[in-house]
Order: C-alpha cells, then sequence, then structure tokens
C-alpha cells in the first residue's frame, strides 16, 4: 500500500471516529455521557482549514483573520464543545427538514457567546466558521485531503469519508424530539425575540 493511501485510510478510521462519536454528542444534550476532548480537537483541526482571510458581515463590518496567531482565534476547549454540540443539534435539524429550527438554534448559539462578553469578533466569526463545518461534516459533505511531503495533492477516495459512515436518517420520533430540544435552547437564551424557534410552534 502507498504512502498515500496509507495516510489516507488513517485520515478516514478518524473521520469514521469522529461521526461514530454522533451519539455521545446527542446525549450531552441530555446530560448524558459527554462528548470527548478528542473528538473536538480533532473537529477543531480540521474546521482550521476553513478560516478564510477575512469575513464580511452583514453590517459591512470586515472581520481579518490572522492564521499565524491560532490562538487568538480559536476557542478554548470548553467553548468549542458547545458549538459543537449545538452544530449536532442544526445538523439534526437539517436530516429531518426542520430549516426554521436550524437557523434558530444557530442563532441562539451566536446569542449565547455574544452574551458571555468574552470572546473577540474573530473568536465569535471562528464559532460560527467550527458550526457551519460540522454540520457539513457529520452530514457527510466534507472531502478530506491529505497533501504529501511533495505538495502534491492527493484525493482521498479509497475510502470516501461519506461512505464510511452514512448520514443518519430522521424518524418521527426523532423529529419531534430535535423541534422539542431545539425550541427550549432558543426560548431559554436571554435577549432573543420570542417568535417560535421551532416548525411545530408555527404551526400552532
Amino acid at each position: 500500500m502507498g504512502k498515500a493511501m496509507m495516510v489516507g485510510f488513517r485520515l478516514a478510521v478518524v473521520a469514521a471516529a469522529v461521526l461514530a462519536a454522533a451519539p455521545a454528542v446527542a446525549q450531552e444534550q441530555t446530560g448524558g455521557s459527554k462528548i470527548s476532548d478528542k473528538t473536538v480537537k480533532t473537529l477543531m483541526t480540521y474546521a482550521w482549514d476553513s478560516v478564510p482571510p477575512q469575513v464580511t458581515l452583514r453590517s459591512g463590518k470586515v472581520i481579518k483573520f490572522d492564521r499565524t496567531n491560532r490562538p487568538s482565534i480559536e476557542l478554548p476547549l470548553e467553548a468549542a464543545k458547545k458549538v459543537v454540540i449545538a452544530a449536532y443539534r442544526s445538523y439534526q435539524a437539517q436530516i429531518c427538514g426542520l430549516q426554521p429550527a436550524m437557523v434558530a438554534n444557530r442563532d441562539a448559539m451566536m446569542a449565547r457567546l455574544l452574551q458571555e462578553n468574552k470572546w473577540s469578533d474573530q473568536q465569535i466569526q471562528y464559532a460560527n466558521l467550527l458550526h457551519a463545518f460540522v454540520v457539513a461534516y457529520t452530514s457527510g459533505k466534507v472531502e478530506l485531503r491529505y497533501i504529501d511531503p511533495d505538495k502534491k495533492e492527493v484525493k482521498i477516495s479509497e475510502v470516501p469519508v461519506e461512505k464510511v459512515v452514512e448520514p443518519k436518517k430522521c424518524s418521527e420520533d426523532l423529529k419531534k424530539s430535535v423541534d422539542q430540544s431545539i425550541y427550549n435552547y432558543y426560548k431559554n437564551t436571554p435577549g432573543l425575540k420570542t417568535a417560535p424557534a421551532t416548525a411545530a410552534e408555527e404551526k400552532k
């Protein structure tokens, strides 16, 4: 087996381990077992490559990222865990067709970070990027690539991530559970509008 293939297989196995940890993320939401530090750190490592030189907010404000100073951009581990857990809720909302709930969940997560009043603009926007990455990654929409020592990019196609662990399907019970979970999360976030946070609430 060639070096590129060996590394590709290793990364695919890591991907499987991360995606297989999804139930642990779900359990954390209901007070069950904790998502591991290793899983969060792995996701943060992968997400780092998605950090752009800058982002422009709707207000027109430009947030620049100094990629030579990674600690100043990334959130500390415990804060990042909260983002990963929120992202898994968003992923569940996505596969269950609960788009309003998915948006509300992301908004509540961002609002809570802002209310803590201790993160820089760069860290706040990093949280947004990490959230988006984890949703895409858990959905099997992110493709890992390996750059070999000769700087030649090798597409890891031997074991595609999306084929290692297929995206989870949504049952009616899961849909109701996710809908209610996100509604409670949104409702208990101070400072947000009291408009319905979920599709179920919008129908009432």
